[in-house]
């Protein structure tokens, strides 16, 4: 759906965590006067409290809570921290077993013997080090498949859903070695706190967030298939979304064939009281295609809306360049609407409070920002929503793309095919002296998104003025 960044990630909250354990167990250790007499256990102990902590983060960025989008500054954020923190779990996992046996060398023999099965029941560490060591080589497993293999996001999916099992024996292992987070009162209420949210979160994304969630009732209004994508219409059969524009949502279709499982796709229209919007939908894999089932009338689960990627447009008063790569021009396709019918909106005076707070957009007092959308296709017959683009600048007051362009609202279908590799050359042309201090805002295929965002830099674009949005799961 979207792309990979390396931009805007915030770390903090897990590394203040992680800081906050270990120190934790520093203190309780020097309160008690209880230090080890083999030093190889304390990189052993801070390897295991720390991917501990870790690994509940997984469990709990996993999970969709909204509270963590806003603290993380979006959910594709949320995702690409989870992604990276499985990446780093294995590692600093794997010196927890290696510094506890490492008493026994430089006899090498017995050094590999700790790692030989217990197979007995009787003994509580035996059994916990066996389960610790399963736990280890399953997570290692996991994170080695879904991050170097490529699956179907079904298959990646489903192969996510084994953590919660993993965490499971982890749970156990922590219970029956019965150490350090078992001798100090203070860092056991901790850490089975942070044990039990993470069970806890994976519980409620895998069991319960189906029927729990930010569930909407939607029916298909209308489906049309342009240049290999569908754009699906949906219409509230009660509750309507309350979505910004270029947020996402989850959909869940339960017609047959088609699989009823949530899949993330990006909200390509404004926002509408009546809460109508449109989906732009890409065939890419089994799910895309599975789409060719649904008809008019049939009733889709939206889940959502999520996402933060409108928010510098709404908020910062910056004139935008828009990059849209293929169907990465859905979430721009509402801020482009939004921009041209600039003078229809509310009298400020008129609108409740929080009508405002939420949709400043709607008010006569907000100024759009100037843009410069360019969408980046192969050839014109991939460009499945320059239609669209055009139609509503005919249809807003401005009254065609011309009157848009001497407004300040430009648009370029850019088609790569015929003009090449798309980069800063071709954004000045449009803008000329109207480069510098804009916001860059880009959705497309990774390597595009990435050379682009390393050409503005080198041009001295600010990280800060450069948003991606970010959806790279598999």
């Amino acid at each position: 759906m979207l792309t990979t960044s390396r931009f805007h990630l915030r770390f903090w909250p897990v590394w203040v965590s992680v800081g906050a354990v270990l120190g934790l167990w520093i203190a309780c250790k020097w309160f008690h006067q209880d230090w080890f007499d083999d030093g190889f256990k304390y990189v052993a102990k801070a390897s295991s409290l720390s991917a501990t902590t870790l690994m509940c983060w997984c469990l709990v960025l996993s999970a969709r809570f909204r509270a963590l989008e806003d603290l993380f500054g979006g959910l594709d954020k949320v995702y690409q921290v989870h992604k990276r923190l499985g990446k780093l779990l294995c590692l600093v996992l794997a010196p927890h077993p290696l510094f506890l046996a490492a008493h026994r060398l430089p006899d090498v023999s017995a050094y590999l013997g700790y790692f030989a099965p217990a197979a007995t029941l009787q003994d509580r560490y035996a059994l916990g080090k066996d389960l610790g060591l399963a736990a280890l080589i399953a997570l290692c497993a996991l994170v080695a498949l879904s991050l170097r293999l490529i699956m179907r996001y079904e298959a990646w999916k489903r192969l996510h859903g084994w953590l919660g099992p993993v965490f499971l024996l982890v749970m156990v292992h922590v219970h029956l070695v019965d150490a350090d987070v078992a001798r100090y009162a203070p860092l056991r209420v901790a850490f089975w706190g942070m044990l039990l949210a993470g069970a806890a979160s994976w519980v409620y994304i895998r069991l319960l967030y189906e029927r729990f969630g930010p569930r909407h009732a939607y029916a298909v209004e209308s489906i049309e298939t342009v240049g290999g994508a569908r754009e699906i219409t949906l219409r509230p059969l009660g509750r309507p979304l309350d979505f910004k524009a270029s947020q996402f949502v989850y959909l869940v279709i339960r017609t047959p064939p088609i699989p009823p499982e949530p899949h993330p796709y990006s909200i390509a229209s404004g926002y509408s009281p009546d809460g109508r919007f449109k989906l732009g939908i890409k065939e890419v894999g089994d799910h895309t295609r599975s789409l060719a089932h649904l008809a008019p009338g049939d009733r889709t689960d939206v889940y959502g809306p999520y996402g933060r990627f409108s928010e510098p447009f709404f908020n910062r008063g910056r004139d935008c360049v828009f990059i849209g790569g293929g169907i990465g021009i859905t979430p721009f396709i509402g801020m482009w609407h939004v921009a041209l019918h600039s003078e229809e909106r509310l009298r400020p005076d008129g609108m409740d409070s929080q009508l405002k707070a939420r949709h400043p957009e709607l008010s006569s007092d907000w100024t759009a920002p100037r843009i410069a959308l360019f969408y980046v296709c192969r050839t014109r017959e991939e460009a499945s929503f320059d239609d669209d683009i055009r139609a509503q600048a005919e249809q807003s007051p401005l009254g065609g793309l011309e009157q848009a362009r001497q407004a300040g609202f430009d648009y370029v279908l850019h088609e790569s095919q015929t003009h090449g590799r798309f980069g800063i050359p071709h954004m000045r042309d449009v803008l000329g002296d109207r480069f510098p201090g804009r916001l860059f805002f880009l959705c497309g295929p990774t390597p595009m998104m990435e050379a682009l965002a390393a050409r503005l830099l080198d041009e001295g674009v600010s990280p800060l003025d450069i948003l991606i949005e970010d959806f790279n799961l598999v």
